[in-house]
């Protein structure tokens, strides 16, 4: 699940029965905590191994560096932006066209949504520690939901055939810039619903094409 508006005080409670791969997961929970709550630079892989109730030594088995931790932490925090879009579209059923609609605006809407609740782990998960070239763009589930979306408004003729294959590189850099912009307070947040519109709009019509 998405780490969503922690508590400022909260703490990874630590855990007498700690085995192997626990630990590794509680060290990057209390970190993305960390990261959300104090921002990337403000955090040190002695702390998250405080805070988690354990030697510096016993976290570096796991992650030798605070670039090591914050590599992994982005990949999580990539993960749980996945998990919150997959929640919003689950709560859009159906196979009509409208409903085909409806799911292509939730993606984009809990796109924004994730990075509005969590900030900093959105530009942890797309920053500096983020090892995007090792990343399978087509096997991540943010890239599959976005595609499972486009290809349901192209089988209800929502998109004009010149745009398919265009249409995910558009929309995910449309809404990636929208968000970033809205986070920067460049962009005001009522500019969302419109933005997204008008990504409906271009993937219907494909205006003049540059050949």
């Amino acid at each position: 699940m998405p780490l969503v508006k922690s508590s400022p005080r909260a703490r990874t409670k630590p855990n007498a029965g700690y085995h192997h791969g626990d630990l590794h997961a509680a060290l990057l929970t209390e970190a993305k905590r960390l990261v959300n709550e104090l921002g990337v630079e403000n955090i040190s892989l002695r702390q998250v191994a405080a805070n988690v109730g354990v030697s510096p030594s016993a976290a570096y088995h796991h992650f030798p560096d605070k670039e090591s931790l914050l590599r992994a932490a982005s990949k999580s925090a990539f993960d749980d932006m996945a998990d919150f879009q997959s929640l919003a579209l689950e709560k859009i059923p159906g196979t009509s066209a409208l409903a085909a609609r409806k799911r292509f605006r939730v993606l984009g809407e809990s796109y924004v949504g994730f990075a509005r609740e969590n900030p900093n782990l959105f530009r942890l998960a797309f920053g500096p520690y983020c090892d995007g070239h090792d990343r399978d763009r087509e096997s991540s589930l943010p890239w599959r939901m976005l595609v499972a979306a486009l290809n349901d408004l192209d089988n209800h003729g929502e998109i004009h055939p010149a745009m398919r294959p265009l249409a995910e590189v558009l929309t995910w850099s449309s809404i990636h810039g929208a968000t970033t912009l809205l986070l920067d307070e460049l962009l005001p947040e009522e500019a969302i619903e419109p933005i997204i519109t008008s990504m409906e709009m271009s993937l219907k019509s494909p205006g003049k094409l540059v050949k």
